[in-house]
C-alpha cells in the first residue's frame, strides 16, 4: 500500500505541466518539468505590455546623428526607431522571434548605407510594431517590418517570400512546406515564416491557420486606413494565450488553471488552433491555492534572492546592474574530498546546470559575466564549458556565448524581450537610499491577501475574522488597487478582515491575528 502511494506521488511529479493562477490584478504562469520550476511568467494590468502590438504612429523627430526616428504611438514614451528596424527585415526577426524559430534570411544587396531622413519625413504616419518593452528612461523598440505570429507560421504582410526555421532540417519536409504554402494565392502578394513547430503538420491545418492570419491582417490594414495617428491597430495576445501559442504542445502532460473564465478562453483558443489540446487542460477548483497547494510561492520568491545555493554546500551571486549582469561561483561549504582543484571542478559544474535556469526564470538579458572558481586543468575548463553550452539549448533565448578563458570567466550575451521579474515586481528601496531592492507596494499588497487567503483556507469553519496590521501605504493599495482582491476573499469565506496601520512596521511586515 505504501510503496503504491509512492508510486502515485513519483508519477505525479513526473513530466511536464503548466500550472496558470489568475487573479483579479495579477496572471501568474509556472511551467514544472518533473516537479521542478523550469520557468515563471508574471502579468499584472498596473505594467505595460506592448511587446508584438502594432500601431499606426506619427515621425515625432528624425535624428540623421544616430540614423534614428523617434515615433509617437500614444503612449507615454516615443518609440525608437533605428535605420536597420526600417531596411533590415533579418534585424527585425531576431528580435521579434525565438532563436529556435530563426530562418535562413538572404538580405538584398546595397551600394551604400541607407540614410533614415531619406526614408522618413517628420509628421509621416507610418505602421510600426513594438519588438521591444520600454526600459528605464528609453521607450519601446519599433520595427516597420511587420510580423503577426501564429502557432505554425508568422506572417509577414509587408514582405514576400517564404522564410523556414533552420531548425526544420529535413530536406523533404522543407520542400513539402515551400510547396504547399507557394502554391497558395495568398502568398502571392505577402511572406511569411514557418516555425518549428510546423514539422510534419498536415496541409489542411497549414492552410487553416494561413487563411486567419491573412484575414486578421486586413481586419488590421482597415482599422488603419480609418483612423488617424497615433492609434492601436492590434494588441498581442496577454500572457496566458502568449505562452500557448509559442510553449504547450503535446510534450506537456497537463495545464492546470485556477480560474472559470480563463479555462474557458483558453479552450476556445485550442479549439481554433490546436484542438488535440484541449484534453490536457484541466480547471482547478481546490479549496488551497493552486500555488501554494504545488509549493510554488516560496521557490518563485527565491528567484529575486541574490544568493543561489547549490546542493554540494556551493553557492552563486547574482548582480544585476543597467549595464552588465555579473554571476559569481562560490564553493561555500564544499570542501571537496580529494584537492582543491577538484572541488572547484565540481561546484563549477554544477553552476554551469544551475545558471542557465536561472537566467530563464529570471529573465536576464543584455551582458552577462559569469565567474567560475579558477581552475588550473584546461581540461576541466572545457567541460565546464561544455556543460553550460549544453544546458543554455533548452533556452529559447538569442544567446552568444564565448569560450572560457583561463581564468574561468564566461562571457555571454542573452536575448531579453521584457523586463526582467526583478524589474517589474521590485522597486528601490527607500529605507537604503537607492542601495538595494525591496518588493513594491503592489506586490507586497498582493502577498498580503495571498497570506489571508492561505489561512482562511486551511480553517475548517468559515466564519472568522481576521485582524491585519500594515504600513499605511500597503493599506492604500489594498483599498483601492486591490480592494477587489480583498472583497473577493472576504466574500469567498464569509469573513470579516480589519485592516490596521501601523507606521512603524517595515514595509514588508504583514502582521495577522486570527480571531
Amino acid at each position: 500500500m505504501m510503496a503504491a502511494r509512492k508510486n502515485k506521488k513519483e508519477n505525479e511529479n513526473t513530466g511536464n505541466e503548466i500550472l496558470v493562477n489568475v487573479g483579479p490584478v495579477e496572471k501568474r504562469i509556472a511551467i514544472l518539468h518533473d516537479g521542478e520550476l523550469a520557468d515563471f511568467f508574471m502579468e499584472r494590468k498596473s505594467l505595460e505590455h506592448c511587446a508584438g502590438s502594432i500601431y499606426k504612429g506619427k515621425v515625432n523627430s528624425i535624428l540623421p546623428g544616430i540614423e534614428a526616428a523617434f515615433v509617437d504611438i500614444g503612449m507615454d514614451k516615443n518609440g525608437f526607431l533605428h535605420v536597420s528596424d526600417v531596411v533590415d527585415m533579418a534585424a527585425a526577426l531576431k528580435m521579434m522571434l525565438p532563436d529556435e524559430d530563426e530562418p535562413e534570411i538572404k538580405e538584398p544587396k546595397r551600394s551604400g548605407p541607407v540614410k533614415i531622413n531619406n526614408l522618413l519625413t517628420k509628421g509621416q504616419e507610418i505602421m510600426v510594431q513594438v519588438v521591444k518593452e520600454s526600459m528605464g528612461t528609453k521607450g519601446p523598440r519599433l520595427t516597420t517590418h511587420i510580423s503577426l505570429p501564429g502557432r505554425y507560421l508568422v506572417l509577414m504582410p509587408f514582405d514576400k517570400g517564404i522564410g523556414i526555421s533552420r531548425r526544420i532540417e529535413d530536406r523533404a519536409e522543407r520542400k513539402r512546406i515551400r510547396d504547399l504554402l507557394g502554391g497558395e494565392e495568398l502568398m502571392k502578394k505577402t511572406g511569411c515564416i514557418v516555425r518549428t513547430v510546423a514539422e510534419g503538420i498536415s496541409e489542411q491545418e497549414l492552410k487553416r491557420e494561413l487563411r486567419y492570419l491573412m484575414n486578421l491582417w486586413e481586419k488590421i490594414r482597415m482599422r488603419a486606413e480609418k483612423k488617424n495617428a497615433p492609434i492601436t491597430v492590434y494588441e498581442e495576445y496577454g500572457i496566458v494565450l502568449r505562452m500557448i501559442r509559442d510553449t504547450f504542445t503535446e510534450d506537456f502532460k497537463r495545464l492546470i488553471v485556477d480560474s472559470r473564465e480563463e479555462y474557458s478562453r483558453i479552450t476556445r483558443f485550442l479549439k481554433a488552433f490546436m484542438p488535440a489540446l484541449r484534453k490536457k487542460v484541466k480547471l482547478y477548483e481546490g479549496r488551497t491555492p493552486l500555488f501554494q497547494k504545488n509549493n510554488l510561492d516560496k521557490r518563485i520568491d527565491e528567484i529575486f534572492e541574490r544568493k543561489v545555493s547549490l546542493s554540494s554546500g556551493g553557492y552563486l551571486i547574482i548582480e544585476q546592474t543597467e549595464g552588465v549582469v555579473v554571476i559569481d561561483v562560490n564553493t561555500g561549504s564544499f570542501v571537496g574530498k580529494r584537492s582543491l582543484e577538484e572541488t572547484a571542478f565540481k561546484t563549477n559544474i554544477e553552476a554551469a546546470e544551475v545558471i542557465p535556469r536561472q537566467l530563464m526564470l529570471r529573465d536576464i538579458g543584455g551582458i552577462i559575466i559569469i565567474d567560475f572558481i579558477d581552475m588550473d586543468s584546461k581540461d576541466h575548463r572545457d567541460k565546464v564549458f561544455n556543460k553550460l553550452q549544453q544546458m543554455i539549448k533548452s533556452d529559447k533565448a538569442r544567446i552568444s556565448l564565448r569560450a572560457i578563458s583561463q581564468f574561468g570567466i564566461v562571457e555571454m550575451t542573452r536575448q531579453r524581450m521584457r523586463k526582467s521579474l526583478e524589474g517589474s515586481s521590485r522597486v528601490e528601496c527607500p529605507y537604503c537610499a537607492g542601495k538595494g531592492m525591496i518588493k513594491s507596494v503592489e506586490t507586497i499588497a498582493i502577498e498580503a491577501v495571498r497570506r489571508m487567503d492561505a489561512i482562511l483556507g486551511k480553517t475548517p469553519t468559515r466564519k472568522k475574522t481576521l485582524t491585519v496590521s500594515l504600513h499605511p501605504d500597503i493599506n492604500l493599495a489594498l483599498v483601492s488597487d486591490q480592494a477587489i482582491m480583498l472583497s473577493d476573499v472576504q466574500r469567498k469565506y464569509h469573513c470579516n478582515i480589519e485592516i490596521k496601520t501601523d507606521r512603524s512596521l517595515h514595509i514588508e511586515d504583514i502582521v495577522i491575528d486570527e480571531k
